[in-house]
């Protein structure tokens, strides 16, 4: 690739996608939640929490082997005068603590092999379920939000046909969106009223794109009306 071809590359990866979250982040509460209803989860198993009581046991046993290995390699062997191993000698006795714990070790060790790794949490005592949170109500905000999103870029289209500054025509759209204005409402309709703007130019743009809801409106009207 030539330099020119790299720069291309790199400088159009995120492109519009970018900015259109970007808009979206400053504009929208895009993470907003409405509501936190829950549900039992469908996944309530766990790590079974016998297995890690077992699991302290048997390193709490091997640490206590360890250290009766390591004193029994230093006892000395006493015997009686008649050349026989002395029983209750302290070498004597930690081979017999040594056999007890190894017997201990292993039967945790098969004890533990025996237990399933997950259990579910309902067999448990003092445990709660599993719940997760219900998205229908954030699904339906993202889906208006959605909506919100496509009306805006459909309006700052029209309006840029009037305004042919693209460095400036969203902005303007929301200058004309934030007019201060009245509402009337009817029997079959809403009237809204804004208060021009004071450059000619943003004027104009503002008037045309009235214009243009307006005529979007009646042709709405006319298809609601429509039988066949």
């Amino acid at each position: 690739m030539s330099t020119l071809q790299c720069a291309q590359a790199i400088l159009s990866r995120w492109g519009a996608s970018e900015n259109t979250f970007k808009h979206l982040y400053d504009r929208h509460p895009f993470h907003y939640h409405p509501g936190f209803k829950t549900d039992d989860s469908e996944k309530q198993l766990i790590a079974n929490p016998v297995i890690k009581s077992i699991e302290k046991e048997i390193k709490d046993v091997r640490k206590t082997l360890d250290k009766k290995h390591k004193k029994n390699s230093k006892a000395k062997e006493v015997f009686n005068k008649d050349g026989s191993r002395r029983e209750n000698s302290l070498k004597t006795r930690l081979e017999v603590e040594i056999s007890e714990l190894e017997a201990e070790y292993t039967k945790l060790l098969d004890k533990k092999k025996q237990l399933p790794e997950k259990v579910d949490v309902s067999t448990l005592e003092d445990y709660k379920s599993f719940k997760k949170i219900d998205n229908e109500g954030k699904n339906l905000f993202d889906f208006v939000t959605a909506s919100v999103w496509n009306a805006r870029k459909e309006m700052t289209d029209w309006l840029l046909n009037h305004y042919p500054n693209e460095d400036e025509y969203v902005d303007l759209f929301y200058a004309i969106t934030q007019c201060h204005g009245w509402i009337k409402s009817e029997a079959d309709r809403v009237v809204v009223r804004l208060e021009p703007l004071q450059q000619p130019s943003r004027r104009k743009a503002q008037e045309q794109l009235c214009k243009k809801l307006k005529c979007v409106k009646r042709l709405y009207s006319d298809r609601e009306n429509t039988t066949d």
